[in-house]
């Protein structure tokens, strides 16, 4: 089975939601977005986490790595996938405002595998790679 048109949309959306935890949300909302056994890869921090559980207790007890004020974009999707599990590729930017002003703070890469459970589709392999 390929992949829907909804399908799609779907694994798109799972990309916002994840920002929007990140940017607002919090790291419980993060977490829902994983699969239970899900991989956190960011080479160019050292991390390589194991297990959602894993992953929340790391975005807790380091949130202060994150500075005020970003907010996460995706771009330049590819998705390629059979309808039960996707590889999806796309540029994430993090842009960061402070007084009112605006820059970017950071651009990489998103290599990821993601699943679609009973909850919808989730984020199983999450690897980010920065460019620069």
């Amino acid at each position: 089975m390929t992949l829907t048109i909804a399908d799609r949309v779907e694994i798109q959306e799972l990309f916002a939601r994840f920002s929007l935890a990140v940017d607002v949300e919090g790291p419980e909302a993060m977490g829902a977005l994983f699969v239970e056994d899900a991989t956190f890869v960011f080479p160019g921090m050292g991390l390589d986490l194991r297990g959602r559980d894993n992953i929340v207790a790391w975005v807790k007890d380091n949130a202060a790595l994150v500075p005020p004020g970003l907010t996460h974009v995706q771009s330049n999707f590819v998705i390629d996938g059979d309808g039960v599990s996707a590889q999806v590729r796309c540029v994430s930017q993090a842009l960061q405002t402070v007084e009112g002003e605006s820059k970017i703070f950071a651009v990489g890469r998103y290599v990821e595998t993601v699943v679609k459970t009973e909850a919808g589709w989730r984020l199983k392999d999450h690897r980010l790679d920065l460019m620069g």
